[in-house]
């Protein structure tokens, strides 16, 4: 990070770059036929915001988001929660703006599977979600690498939410 900044334009740099990293997922993830035009859209969405957060220049006293920048980032949202199999979480630019807005970072609701093996797989999930939320110094030094690993955490969770839906909905599974 470039130590001239201050530290309100070093955090613009940083959601930039987080929007540029995710964008590269967006852009390397393989999925159906169908969903693929999709993936690049997002991944546009996602460049596009950090095109404008890069160029903002901010105010010494406040943070503010460019308008353009939360147009992309909702619809690279938008996109990805009508477009499941994009498997990037609801919610999942909260990443990007995480460094401006302060706000906690999302955590995995309740699955609530009906057998064990894939409450097995959501407990450990979610605990790798958490622990690379707690993890300051990856965040810190290895910034591109932890969003990555937590993007990766999150795709994992769609999938199993998608699986656990189907799992559940069996006529052995439901409860009478």
């Amino acid at each position: 990070m470039d130590t001239q900044k201050t530290p309100a334009a070093a955090r613009y740099t940083l959601a930039a770059a987080r929007a540029r990293v995710i964008a590269e997922i967006a852009h390397d993830r393989w999925s159906t036929p169908e969903t693929m035009p999709v993936l690049r859209q997002i991944g546009g969405h996602l460049t596009t915001a950090a095109e404008h957060l890069d160029a903002y220049t901010p105010g010494p006293a406040l943070i503010v988001l460019p308008v353009e920048a939360c147009e992309a980032l909702w619809k690279a949202d938008t996109l990805a929660e009508h477009h499941p199999h994009s498997r990037f979480a609801q919610g999942f630019t909260n990443y990007v703006l995480a460094p401006l807005t302060g706000r906690e970072l999302p955590l995995p609701g309740r699955l609530d599977p009906v057998r064990s093996q894939l409450a097995r797989r959501e407990a450990r999930i979610a605990h790798t979600i958490v622990m690379l939320h707690a993890d300051d110094e990856q965040q810190t030094e290895q910034p591109n690498a932890w969003i990555r690993e937590v993007m990766d955490a999150w795709r994992r969770w769609v999938q199993l939410s998608a699986e656990v839906r189907v799992d559940n909905a069996r006529p052995c599974n439901r409860h009478p």
